[in-house]
């Protein structure tokens, strides 16, 4: 996904009531880089290793 569609996605959700950890797992699945993602939803990398971890 390019940063556009990324942002547009995760304003959508996020008015959805999608959770911070939910994101997460979307945005990994469709190959957003866990920096990214920390980027993105304004969290920590190692938030987002942790997140990612628990399956």
């Amino acid at each position: 996904m390019d940063e556009e569609k990324v942002r547009y996605f995760i304003e959508a959700e996020r008015k959805k009531g999608t959770s911070t950890e939910e994101l997460i797992f979307i945005l990994y699945d469709n190959g957003v880089p866990v920096y990214e993602i920390s980027n993105f939803l304004d969290v920590s990398i190692r938030h987002v290793e942790e997140v990612l971890s628990d399956d």
